[in-house]
């Protein structure tokens, strides 16, 4: 599950702290939400299925003492979709003897396998409990020290198959916060920092915007393979580099996921999507009168097309709702919500020769229902330009793309179609997608030391080469009409 979490270490409650990172991740996941707070061995621990604002009020939160803690929002790719199952599967989570709360952002595709080998069983069907009884078995009965957590870390990264950027709290003669990264560092990690008043504040979340509007400062991305240690005694972070591999960034972070005032690897996320969209006018040039985005993804791929073709944009389109469609639970759900809080301006389109940019073309549920609305308010033409390239292939790495059957880009046999077959189903007069050269040339710049995995663009050879084996395997399972991993 691509999620946002957040924790932090403090010389100061941090219980406000959390919930307002929390909202600022809510973007991140939607099914469910949760803060955790330890203070003088209690616990203080809040999560359900739902919103950040329905389910934790700033009056509640300031009974939740603590100067270090955990918050997660949950966009799920494992268990049911059902309320009670979000509940059921809400993070943080934690254990007792000895005390170990985490929150997890990305998916361990051998959770049953690992599971076989620990004593302790897991109370939930989320890929967190893989992570956090696996530290609580390894730290049990030892002294909770720096080099007992990194021979933890270590343990983590022989057994578990994946993508893991885990932030965990532990409680012995004084508390731990300490993180942990896959090898291939798939999904982000920030460490930041706030000094005020001569108190220091740590921080661990999934984008650097959150840093920023919280008052701190950024410090480092957490490299892959990597345990990193905070403890208010130490003047800084310890880190050790366990794997020493390529980082293998999502491309969807890039694409879709990070919001547009984050950086990833000190790389802009908003000059990253406006290159994007100033590449496909370059090479799938239209004539046109107006540039509309679809809100709110669409929009920096407009302005690097409108800035290479010279078209303006024009707002055509109006969002009502803040809710993200292509992380809602079902495909119902989805179709729904798409056809709710997208409208078409009658008098900014009527008549226009129309290009319309966004960020991705996956199941087409969105772009159906918009090209609708934009022909019913009179638009003459439409043509669609995406960001990113064909998906042909489910995501095993924590975005929620479960089946091929899901992609509008392959046909029943599993070929790819041809573009304007694809522009006839959601009916454009013509169709152009981004290429994964187009993405490796823009956001590495082929001198960066970190790749992008585009596993589900590049079916196996996208994914990182130890995972190739792995993935091929979890294809052939998925005719059983489960996700595979949960087999």
């Amino acid at each position: 599950m691509d999620c946002g979490i957040i924790g932090i270490f403090s010389q100061n409650d941090v219980s406000l702290e959390l919930l307002r990172g929390l909202k600022l991740l809510q973007h991140r996941g939607q099914s469910s939400s949760g803060v955790i707070t330890v203070d003088k061995g209690n616990v203080f621990c809040v999560k359900n299925a739902g919103l950040v604002n329905d389910l934790i009020k700033e009056d509640e939160v300031k009974n939740y003492p603590g100067s270090i803690g955990l918050g997660h929002t949950r966009y799920s790719t494992a268990g049911g979709d059902t309320p009670d199952e979000l509940r059921h599967n809400a993070q943080p989570e934690y254990v007792i003897n000895p005390f170990v709360a985490a929150v997890h952002n990305g998916n361990v595709y051998n959770m049953n396998e690992v599971m076989k080998d620990l004593s302790r069983k897991p109370r939930t069907e989320c890929d967190v409990q893989s992570l956090l009884l696996l530290i609580a078995e390894e730290l049990d009965g030892k002294k909770t020290n720096i080099e007992n957590i990194f021979k933890a870390g270590e343990v983590v990264m022989k057994k578990i198959k994946g993508s893991y950027s885990a932030i965990f709290v532990t409680v012995g003669s004084k508390p731990y916060m300490f993180a942990i990264t896959d090898p291939y560092k798939i999904r982000p990690l920030i460490l930041g920092k706030k000094i005020k008043d001569g108190n220091k504040t740590w921080y661990l979340t999934s984008e650097t915007r959150v840093i920023k509007k919280l008052g701190g400062e950024y410090v480092m991305d957490v490299p892959g393979g990597s345990v990193l240690i905070i403890d208010m005694e130490s003047e800084e972070p310890v880190i050790k580099r366990l794997c020493n591999y390529s980082s293998y960034n999502c491309m969807f972070e890039w694409i879709y996921f990070s919001m547009p005032d984050s950086e990833i690897e000190k790389r802009s996320v908003h000059e990253i999507r406006v290159e994007i969209g100033r590449q496909l006018a370059k090479n799938f040039p239209v004539d046109a009168d107006i540039i509309v985005p679809i809100p709110e993804s669409g929009r920096r791929y407009a302005n690097g097309y409108s800035k290479e073709s010279g078209i303006p944009i024009e707002e055509g389109l109006m969002k009502d709702n803040l809710m993200r469609t292509f992380i809602l639970q079902t495909q119902a759900k989805r179709d729904e919500m798409a056809d709710e809080i997208v409208s078409a301006i009658e008098s900014a389109v009527r008549g226009k020769r129309i290009v319309v940019t966004d960020d991705s073309l996956i199941r087409g549920t969105n772009i159906r229902n918009i090209i609708k609305k934009l022909r019913n308010a009179g638009a003459m033409e439409i043509h669609v330009r995406v960001g990113c390239p064909p998906i042909i292939a489910p995501c095993y790495l924590g975005i929620d793309m479960r089946s091929k059957k899901e992609f509008i880009a392959l046909d029943k046999g599993n070929n790819l179609k041809d573009w304007k077959e694809i522009a006839k189903e959601i009916g454009a007069d013509s169709l152009a997608y981004g290429s994964i050269e187009m993405l490796n040339k823009i956001i590495t710049k082929n001198k960066f030391k970190f790749k992008i995995c585009t596993g589900c663009l590049n079916f196996p050879s996208g994914y990182p080469p130890e995972m190739r084996k792995d993935v091929i395997e979890l294809v052939k399972r998925d005719a059983l009409g489960k996700r595979s991993y949960e087999n």
